[in-house]
């Protein structure tokens, strides 16, 4: 697959299980995006397991892929359901089909350093992520 450059946009899939911490993601990536002038849509799903659906439905539409979310460790095995299924899909949907794809998807012990990693003024790793995706597109794109 030939990658283009950005007169295409990025989509932003993120997970709203944690509406602060996805909140706080989306504005970190929005507004990294923004400053580069690059084009974007987003696309807000419920669950973190919901995310691989939609990043494969929507696999030739975009230059690039954001995924953002919060996945927070509790008393069950859940969590390690949740975390391998998830990243498992969307690694394996981006080597096969080689697109430029980067992941805020935090794996946290609890909402603390779910907050502490999202938010703009802190760690702000959803600005991160849309760092990583241009960069990958930009790499891609070399000839």
């Amino acid at each position: 697959m030939e990658h283009r450059k950005f007169q295409n946009k990025v989509l932003i899939i993120y997970s709203n299980f944690y509406s602060e911490i996805s909140d706080n993601l989306l504005d970190g990536a929005t507004k990294f995006l923004k400053k580069e002038n690059i084009l974007y849509e987003t696309l807000c799903v419920p669950g973190s397991l919901e995310i691989p659906f939609f990043l494969k439905k929507n696999r030739e539409k975009f230059s690039g892929y954001i995924i953002l979310g919060c996945i927070i460790k509790g008393e069950t095995d859940h969590y390690e359901v949740v975390k391998k299924s998830t990243f498992n899909y969307i690694y394996k949907f981006s080597y096969d089909y080689s697109f430029p794809l980067s992941t805020a998807l935090l794996t946290v012990n609890n909402y603390d350093q779910a907050l502490e990693r999202s938010k703009v003024n802190k760690k702000n790793l959803g600005g991160n992520a849309a760092k990583v995706c241009l960069d990958l597109i930009n790499k891609l794109n070399e000839k």
